[in-house]
């Protein structure tokens, strides 16, 4: 699983220990490939990209075309940066339309060929200073340009114009790579050039053992000497030991500013630091509501320190991603791990979350058995899945395609004595029998196979779809210049950053009208107490149980069946009288949210509004991390985000406009009348002092149009206004 994206030379790396034991047995989990050519989205513009080809593209052209849709910029890009990778030339983004203050916010980009535009002017006038470099930029008129749409909440990216005529020669494939942009030296590499580095090697014996292990040419690797020797360099400039120390009088600092704080230490016999943890304020409260799922990710190492970091996760009400804590050890060692668990359970007050999803890491596995003995180990899926193409692909061949299909066939199923019999069938269809990691999978079956997790809670997590938020919650904040010292700061304005974002976008969601798909009493109670993420998972139910046919088999016990199907299906006891439904299925248990078995036979009993009990804490709107008693802020981005709204809707027609138009400025007129002093703020006291010193800056003057003497002064009535009828 990936947390953080690294940069381009970063210190924050991703780990490849597979979890067989062998050392020799190296894991490329899939995806590595995305980041590294995601890497550059992360550094401002301008920049050129240059992508590369998914899978999906290999056998394809991929030629983008107007009218197609993405879920985000970024993904737009990347497609564009891999179309052109594939056609000889790099991208970058030229000019955008929109800003943060922008009801919108950036709603139209450019994405242009690496060689669009004029030259750029020489930074000096002195000539014979600077070498005679030929210009790039040859006015290539390239581009693809896309531009926001939101319909019904959802946001989209689609292309209005689309042009691949060229006026300068294409690279070869030769070429392609030369561009500074596709210049990586992936994770897996740092460690073997700082590992041949600390054995004296110089940088060119380095690269020409990576030529001899990678079986290249000379000059094929993916980066340049120079880049090497620039990678070198930042490594060397890192005070490891003086570091620590700092980083412990941040944490010192942080906690007497805010008493909520909360960090953990272990120093050696030297009075080294050895390991940290730490947690905010809002990380501790968000544990005491969500912390029923961790999600703990160690698959980061910061090379230049050599040390391992592992952060906790969770997931709100709202579906948005909520960071708990972070630890950063000395090493991997079961000792270290078993610290890393016994300071988050301080840090969060002794409580245990009940499911925590870590990688397929067997020392994890023995440190969660020893102190969270009472919390459900699972692997979810993507770690699993991901290690399949490192483990197989060599040994299957052209089968491992099929291979991989069976194998994700393998999260549909539900029971036990049907997971192993297709396991077993799997297996032997394959000649695996004797591959110890087939042997590793089976024997940790009940930590990742689906039977074996029915009725632990999972709170949905165990799906690829959060791993997206999972990678992009430090986006940004955390890259090649981020120091030790300054990594508990960083993580803090990372995590104030992403919760006051999810804030704004769940004050925002809830402005929106829940639309009822099955028109059941049952769907529209649910839609006013569930959140909005927790009501969709509760509607794809209720819209799945229409499918399905139920036959009482005893008083208040009923099979629930598939229409299509003749045999099997989930037993599902009702008891009305006291308000008590359950499922074969463990559906509820897993998710907190009812199965479509129980809602087919609730619905059979008449039972108009979901049981008390089915509405768990967990899910309910009002368990928001943010509540409204929250003050000023709170108010302030809930009518900000009512008035983008309205900002929309009303443009939409000129009867809208002056229907708003004319409401608004009565309703302008009845606020300036209220008190300007809310009781409820009182006790909050002011956010700075008259004494403290403010800093005054003067804009520049700027006129432009009519002198302002000669400009009409038009001036509204708010009373004549107010006492008008509203237009019709």
């Amino acid at each position: 699983m990936a947390v953080i994206v690294p940069t381009n030379n970063a210190n924050l790396l991703r780990g490849h220990r597979c979890p067989c034991g062998d050392d020799e047995c190296h894991i490329n989990a899939e995806g590595d490939a995305d980041h590294a050519s995601a890497e550059p989205l992360l550094h401002s513009e301008p920049q050129i990209l240059v992508g590369r080809p998914p899978p999906a593209l290999e056998e394809e052209d991929g030629t983008p075309y107007i009218g197609q849709l993405f879920q985000s910029d970024d993904e737009a890009l990347e497609y564009y940066a891999t179309f052109a990778r594939n056609n000889g030339f790099a991208v970058r983004r030229e000019r955008s339309k929109g800003n943060p203050d922008h009801p919108m916010g950036v709603y139209k980009r450019e994405l242009v060929c690496h060689r669009a535009g004029s030259p750029l002017p020489r930074k000096t006038e002195d000539v014979k200073r600077q070498r005679n470099r030929k210009a790039s930029r040859c006015k290539c008129e390239a581009q693809m340009v896309i531009k926001k749409n939101v319909m019904s909440g959802v946001t989209q990216w689609f292309v209005v114009n689309f042009s691949n005529v060229h006026n300068h020669e294409l690279m070869d494939s030769n070429e392609v790579r030369y561009p500074p942009s596709y210049r990586n030296i992936t994770g897996a590499d740092r460690d073997r050039v700082l590992a041949l580095a600390k054995s004296g090697c110089t940088e060119s014996v380095i690269m020409r053992a990576l030529e001899l292990e990678k079986g290249l040419k000379p000059g094929q690797l993916a980066f340049t000497e120079r880049d090497l020797r620039n990678f070198l360099q930042a490594s060397k400039s890192i005070n490891r030991e003086g570091e620590g120390s700092d980083l412990l009088k941040v944490c010192r600092s942080m906690k007497e500013k805010n008493p909520d704080f909360r960090y953990e230490f272990m120093l050696d016999e030297n009075n080294k630091l050895e390991h940290v943890a730490w947690s905010y304020a809002t990380s501790v409260r968000a544990f005491k509501g969500f912390g029923d799922v961790v999600i703990f990710d160690t698959t980061y190492f910061l090379t230049a320190y050599e040390r391992p970091v592992g952060m906790w996760f969770g997931v709100d009400n709202h579906g948005h991603t909520i960071f708990f804590g972070c630890v950063i050890l000395l090493d991997e060692k079961p000792e270290s791990l078993r610290w890393a668990f016994q300071s988050f359970l301080r840090l969060m007050d002794g409580k245990f979350p009940q499911t925590i999803l870590t990688d397929m890491d067997l020392g994890l596995r023995d440190a969660i058995l020893t102190e969270l003995p009472h919390t459900k180990h699972v692997f979810p899926p993507w770690h699993v899945t991901s290690k399949l193409r490192s483990w197989f692909c060599t040994i299957l061949g052209s089968q491992f395609d099929k291979f991989k299909s069976d194998f994700d066939k393998l999260y549909e199923l539900d029971a036990v004595e049907e997971f192993e019999h297709t396991w077993a069938e799997m297996v032997t269809e394959f000649g695996l029998s004797s591959d110890r990691h087939v042997a590793l999978l089976h024997s940790h079956r009940s930590y990742w196979a689906l039977p074996y997790l029915l009725g632990w809670f999972s709170g949905g997590l165990l799906t690829n779809g959060h791993l997206l938020s999972f990678q992009s919650f430090f986006k940004g904040f955390l890259d090649s210049e981020t120091r030790l010292k300054d990594f508990v700061e960083q993580v803090g304005v990372a995590v104030d950053f992403q919760n006051q974002a999810e804030e704004e976008a769940t004050t925002e969601r809830n402005q929106l009208d829940t639309k009822i798909r099955t028109c059941m009493p049952i769907e529209e109670h649910a839609s006013t107490i569930l959140s909005h993420y927790a009501f969709e998972m509760f509607q794809k139910e209720i819209m799945s149980s229409t499918e399905y046919a139920v036959f009482e088999t005893a008083r208040e016990s009923y099979l629930v069946r598939h229409r299509l199907k003749t045999d099997g299906g989930h037993v599902v006891s009702c008891d009305t009288s006291n308000e008590e439904v359950q499922c074969s299925c463990k559906g509820f248990e897993s998710t907190g949210i009812l199965c479509k078995h129980a809602l087919r036979v609730l619905s059979l009993r008449n039972c108009f509004l979901v049981p008390e009990k089915y509405l768990v804490p967990r899910w309910r709107r009002e368990s928001s991390l943010f509540p409204k008693s929250s003050g000023q802020k709170y108010r302030s981005q809930a009518l900000r985000s009512l008035a983008s709204i309205i900002i929309q809707e009303s443009a939409v027609t000129k009867d809208r406009f002056d229907y708003v138009e004319w409401h608004m400025s009565r309703l302008l007129n009845h606020i300036r009348d209220m008190a300007g002093f809310d009781e409820a703020d009182a006790d909050l006291g002011p956010s700075s002092s008259l004494h403290d010193p403010v800093d005054i800056v003067t804009a520049p003057s700027i006129s432009r149009g009519r002198p302002r003497k000669a400009r009409g002064v038009v001036k509204v009535q708010n009373d004549f206004k107010a006492n008008i009828e509203p237009p019709l």
